[in-house]
């Protein structure tokens, strides 16, 4: 079978040689190892007649080497070498054949430090001769900084948003540890990573008619949600009668008011009762933030008194008593 006289030269086409490939660059760029990394010198090649520059990351301290010469009219040299003090670069040219010498270069590094670069000049192959070298300095490169904007609204936050039931859950807490030890309060909170807790032993507060005083706060990091303990005692001979919608609590310079009160909100002549107070966000609706160890201090209205016993009995002419 003869074929067709194109598929021949199709196939020469083919089979052809490939073009020349793109010469090796001359110019290399070379990230400068840490000194502590350092194992062999820079190999460098280079080749007679043509003039090698060598950028540093910082500026030339001093030089040495054997064969390397400023002046080749007056000191003879396998190389001939321009470096300047102080500045970042040097030029290096190779006068003899197969020239194969060691240069060490010191730099000048910020907050007057120094280091020392070993560079070895080695013979290059017909056309490999490099004619430019930059050298990076071997810090780690910065990270781009992130984009920051501001935003009109607050970041969405991790925590549970807290609910009537997580709230009655916390009063029953609170309850909890009001009726068990010190050291069973310290068990019941290490069981639950979740709660810290802060015991208080200040002196308790006077509004004339009656005191409180903080016993204990509780806090529950799952819905930033803090739990107070008070005590509030009646001075008084009559029945206190106390607003329920008043208690807030102060921390600092800011003031919460408080919506989650579990209190009897009477007191009975010379008797001490325990409110359970839950702050669970701020006026605004805000996550509050409050650690149990911040100096609370607690305050109700008294919204009146009564006598407790508003009925005497005294004798009446013709009656005898009974």
């Amino acid at each position: 079978m003869v074929l067709p006289a194109c598929s021949g030269v199709r196939c020469a086409c083919a089979a052809g040689p490939d073009p020349d490939p793109a010469p090796p660059p001359s110019i290399v760029r070379i990230a400068l190892p840490a000194e502590a990394d350092e194992r062999r010198p820079l190999a460098l090649p280079s080749e007679p007649g043509n003039t090698v520059e060598i950028d540093f990351p910082w500026p030339v301290e001093d030089w040495a080497g054997r064969g390397f010469t400023p002046d080749p009219e007056k000191f003879a040299g396998d190389f001939v070498i321009q470096a300047t003090r102080g500045s970042p670069r040097i030029f290096v040219t190779p006068v003899a054949a197969e020239a194969h010498r060691v240069l060490h270069v010191v730099l000048k590094q910020p907050a007057g430090l120094t280091r020392g670069v070993p560079i070895e000049f080695i013979p290059a192959p017909a056309g490999l001769a490099w004619r430019k070298v930059v050298l990076a300095s071997p810090m780690a490169a910065v990270e781009p900084r992130p984009a920051i904007s501001l935003s009109a609204r607050p970041p969405r936050t991790k925590l549970r948003q807290p609910s009537a039931e997580s709230e009655i859950g916390l009063i029953e807490t609170l309850r909890l540890l009001l009726n068990t030890t010190a050291s069973g309060a310290r068990d019941i909170v290490a069981a639950n990573p979740s709660l810290a807790l802060a015991s208080f032993d200040g002196p308790p507060r006077s509004f004339g008619d009656f005191t409180v005083r903080a016993r204990f706060a509780l806090r529950d990091s799952t819905t930033d949600t803090l739990g107070l303990c008070a005590s509030v005692a009646n001075q008084t001979a009559r029945r206190l009668l106390f607003d329920p919608g008043s208690w807030v609590v102060r921390a600092g310079d800011r003031v919460y008011p408080i919506r989650t009160v579990d209190f009897a909100n009477e007191l009975e002549p010379g008797a001490t009762g325990s409110a359970f107070l839950v702050l669970a966000r701020g006026p605004n609706g805000e996550a509050v933030r409050l650690l149990p160890g911040n100096a609370f201090e607690i305050s109700v209205i008294l919204s009146g008194s009564v006598n407790p016993r508003p009925v005497k009995r005294m004798p009446l002419e013709g009656f005898s008593p009974l």
